[in-house]
């Protein structure tokens, strides 16, 4: 793979603004989760995650770019300096290996059940003996991580959304947990438009967690340098609700 060139910003750009006339600014790899159909083809990058990165672009004027990787490798990519991690959870383990940006806004964690087979959940202990599918190479928040492996066991060898409800479709797994800034009745809308099957999915109405959704950069790397540009950037978008307006057209688009 062509290796990706990354600087830091231009001495001549502007925090706000873009590069000068003549100027070209070099590419920023902005690292996301790749999926695919429920025929296994891939699909585009999802547009509100689309949407809240060329908000910060063209906030900023630094060259943003998709590069969707499955979840491992994009950690791979980011744990080497080449781009920017978009949605992984501020964990202690990341902690140690990445600076993280201010909240963009906040995604819930919702258990995805077969209609036909649902399950309740009001507390850890009603996940006893479950086998929860996440993403590949998935961390969360830590009373998720203290109840892994004890109160309930975790699948990740599946690294999309469509081979993991394929496995909660045939009982290898109890639930699929999906990260999503939709709420428990938009998220089963839209999985049911998306990966329709021989029957409907079912999203409990209690998430197990909500955290921050954060873009992170290893600690070793020069794109360190831009953070305080974004985080500049996550603050007027903030203040002036632009990802909060961005999000709530997403929620109410009337496709998939």
């Amino acid at each position: 793979m062509k290796k990706l060139l990354f600087v830091t910003l231009l001495a001549t750009l502007s925090p706000a603004g873009p590069a000068l006339a003549g100027e070209t600014a070099s590419e920023i790899a902005v690292l996301v989760a790749d999926q695919s159909d429920a025929n296994g083809n891939p699909m585009p990058t999802a547009p509100a995650i689309t949407g809240v990165v060329g908000l910060l672009a063209a906030e900023t004027g630094l060259n943003l770019v998709l590069h969707p990787y499955p979840w491992r490798r994009a950690q791979m990519l980011a744990e080497n300096g080449e781009g920017l991690l978009y949605g992984a959870a501020a964990t202690p383990e990341r902690q140690r290996m990445f600076n993280f940006s201010k909240p963009l806004y906040a995604a819930s964690q919702w258990l995805v059940t077969p209609a036909h087979s649902t399950l309740s959940f009001q507390r850890w202990e009603d996940l006893r003996g479950k086998v929860i599918s996440i993403s590949s190479g998935g961390r969360y928040g830590t009373e998720f991580e203290e109840h892994r492996g004890k109160t309930f066991t975790v699948e990740d060898n599946a690294a999309t959304i469509a081979s993991r409800l394929k496995m909660l479709s045939i009982g290898r797994v109890d639930a699929v947990m999906l990260d999503s800034f939709r709420g428990a009745a938009q998220l089963e809308a839209r999985l049911n438009c998306l990966y329709p099957g021989d029957g409907k999915w079912t999203v409990v109405d209690k998430p197990l967690d909500t955290e921050p959704v954060l873009l992170a950069v290893s600690k070793s790397a020069q794109l360190n340098s831009v953070l305080p540009a974004l985080n500049e950037a996550i603050d007027r978008l903030t203040k002036s609700r632009s990802i909060q307006k961005l999000l709530e057209k997403r929620l109410t688009a009337t496709s998939c």
